[in-house]
């Protein structure tokens, strides 16, 4: 994409107040406007929402917050945030509201009437004992994931097809947050990725974990755990 000599001059200046140790500086009329993504699948496209604002003219900084799926741009006066935004949105498939706290992401995919499914946790705290959560009887498939998370989408989608085919599973779905939460620090130390996947056998005891998007694989642990 084309980046516009001022918008050149006005991140050099940024880079270098900041390898210097400075605060950030913009010019005294610039103004900060909030814009919600609505119904995004990955933090990816909130980013390159962010980074193309970034390459607008008179658009001084843009940062995604994956958490809020808000981009929060800090821009000229002239400058049609709320337009931009919507533009660039628009070719990838999704809409931008004008204002904070009205973001979100897609939904978790709809899973058969009666499949054994439970979101334990939505918001990153702490589970001190998975034991409790898990299905007396049944393989349970934990996953730790997150709405941000674009690969952990298709292990829900998987889920549903695990449902139409087994009656012995049950879901247990833990959304981190952030890798910085109670929940992600206590479970998440030595996890290089999301979907983070744990599958327990019908005892309780663990089958498999397994870190980043591996259907097969997955399928295997809970063929193994439905074992006599």
């Amino acid at each position: 994409m084309r980046t516009s000599a001022k918008h050149l001059f006005t991140l050099s200046a940024f880079v270098l107040l900041t390898a210097c140790g400075g605060a950030r500086s913009y010019p005294k009329d610039a103004r900060t406007v909030i814009v919600s993504l609505d119904k995004i699948d990955c933090s990816d496209c909130g980013d390159d929402i962010a980074r193309d604002l970034r390459e607008h003219p008179g658009v001084y900084d843009a940062r995604f917050d994956r958490r809020k799926a808000e981009v929060e741009v800090v821009a000229a006066p002239n400058v049609d945030v709320f337009a931009a935004a919507r533009r660039l949105a628009a070719e990838d498939g999704f809409e931008v509201i004008l204002g904070a706290g009205k973001g979100r992401y897609l939904e978790h995919a709809s899973f058969p009437d009666g499949a054994d499914v439970r979101t334990v946790v939505a918001d990153g705290s702490d589970v001190p004992d998975l034991a409790p959560h898990l299905a007396s009887g049944k393989v349970t498939v934990v996953d730790f994931s997150a709405a941000w998370c674009g690969p952990c989408r298709k292990v829900d989608e998987h889920m549903v097809k695990v449902f139409s085919a087994r009656t012995d599973v049950a879901y247990r779905r833990f959304d981190v947050g952030d890798w910085d939460t109670p929940l992600a620090k206590r479970y998440l130390a030595n996890v290089p990725q999301l979907p983070y996947v744990v599958v327990y056998d019908k005892r309780g005891a663990a089958v498999d974990r397994i870190a980043g998007v591996d259907l097969a694989r997955l399928d295997r642990a809970i063929v193994k755990g439905a074992s006599p």
